[in-house]
């Protein structure tokens, strides 16, 4: 019988078995440490040669993914959804890979789940560029949809696949709208884009006006949300905003990032704006904060565990 039955003790279960679709990726090979460290039993799917540690890890290859045999074979009472691209730009110059990535894998692995493993639960990490430009702040999940992307789209429709294989199948479901999350491990976005420029000069020019806000969650915040959703969420199809609640400028953020790597770097901004980039982002996370949730990483101390990694990993 599947540990997830007995929902009502679920804090005190150790043998959970949870499967992390992308596991090698920045938000993947986090939750498969996280989870390590819970004691759940732990495997995961990507397309990484070697794992970044020991788990049961299947490596797939990107046209020949056989989610039957891994879902028969792990049985897993839950499954997180951390695959997929993420990228706006790579959506807007190549619309139908991203819907594949990020709609299309999300249904294959529901449909699984709903010929083999009926009683797991589906958490889907979706995004904010669901919002595109809210039309007021803080932004809530029943704020209007406008994504400004193929990307955004794409997510949102991940969101409705889920609401719907809940509706169709009774698949409990639920999808996670992150806001802009950092830390050790990621490879893309403004820290790093800031870092990469810093090592070729230290006059850097960003887009933007440097006025626009984010709302930014640390990955180990980011974790202890997941955790807490699987535990407490009504698994209906919903979705949940998981970011601090907090706004900051791109100015701001630039500027404490760049003095923390100490390396004389100049910020600049053309005022150009990039197409797909909200303005202004500021989440509401009352949803989760009525379970007690609450960002532990300050914006400097999570930026300076960045740097640090960024400087090791070089």
């Amino acid at each position: 019988m599947s540990s997830y039955r007995t929902r009502n003790n679920f804090q005190t279960l150790n043998t959970m078995k949870i499967l992390i679709i992308g596991s090698e990726g920045f938000i993947g090979s986090h939750a498969v440490d996280y989870f390590l460290k819970k004691n759940w039993t732990v495997s995961g799917i990507d397309l990484k040669e070697v794992p970044h540690c020991e788990y049961n890890y299947y490596k797939i290859l990107p046209q020949t993914i056989n989610y039957e045999t891994v879902f028969t074979d792990v049985q897993p009472d839950v499954c997180l959804f951390a695959s997929g691209s993420a990228s706006v730009t790579f959506s807007l110059q190549d619309p139908l890979s991203d819907l594949e990535a990020n709609f299309l894998q999300v249904s294959r692995v529901l449909n699984m789940i709903r010929l083999h493993n009926p009683l797991c639960i589906f958490v889907n990490i979706s995004s904010a560029a669901v919002y595109g430009n809210p039309s007021s702040l803080p932004i809530k999940e029943n704020s209007s949809i406008n994504p400004l992307s193929p990307y955004g789209w794409h997510k949102y429709y991940s969101e409705l696949v889920c609401k719907e294989f809940h509706e169709m199948y009774n698949i409990k479901t639920c999808s996670l709208r992150p806001f802009s999350v950092y830390g050790p491990g990621q490879n893309k976005l403004l820290f790093w884009d800031i870092y990469q420029k810093a090592s070729k000069t230290k006059l850097i020019e960003l887009y933007g006006t440097g006025e626009e806000t984010r709302d930014y969650i640390y990955i180990d915040d980011l974790m202890k949300a997941i955790f807490l959703i699987i535990e407490k969420a009504e698994m209906k199809g919903e979705s949940y905003n998981v970011a601090s609640g907090r706004d900051v400028t791109i100015k701001e953020i630039a500027n404490l990032f760049t003095k923390i790597l100490n390396e004389g770097i100049t910020i600049s901004f053309n005022n150009k704006i990039k197409t797909g980039d909200p303005q202004k982002w500021k989440s509401d996370i009352s949803m989760l904060e009525k379970w007690g949730f609450k960002t532990e990483t300050k914006l400097e101390a999570g930026l300076t565990a960045y740097a640090k990694w960024l400087k090791e990993n070089k």
